[in-house]
């Protein structure tokens, strides 16, 4: 019984600290495909009207919201990088700033 905690208690530990850690990290920077949720992602978003979304590198499709997308034309396209919060879901980022890759 002693042994067996001595195996389980580290990696009990080790799985609340990185889960900590996750909840903390959800701030970051991402480079996007900008589209609109619907016209360009509606597969992927499920959206039924248009708004702003985003194509990440790795291909996941997040919905943007947020002030700093007011003048922004996502429906013409292109590539940015986003800055802001992911959700706990993941599936959406309140964008702080957005600008224009060259």
């Amino acid at each position: 019984m002693k042994r067996a905690l001595f195996f389980v208690v580290p990696f009990a530990l080790a799985f609340v600290l990185s889960a900590a850690v996750q909840a903390d990290d959800k701030a970051g920077e991402w480079t996007v495909t900008l589209g609109c949720a619907h016209c360009a992602y509606e597969k992927d978003t499920g959206a039924t009207k248009c708004g702003a979304a985003g194509k990440t590198a790795d291909g996941k499709v997040v919905l943007l919201t947020g002030e700093a997308l007011k003048g922004i034309k996502f429906k013409d396209g292109g590539n940015y990088t986003v800055k802001g919060k992911l959700s706990a879901d993941g599936k959406t980022i309140e964008v702080s700033s957005i600008a224009k890759k060259a």
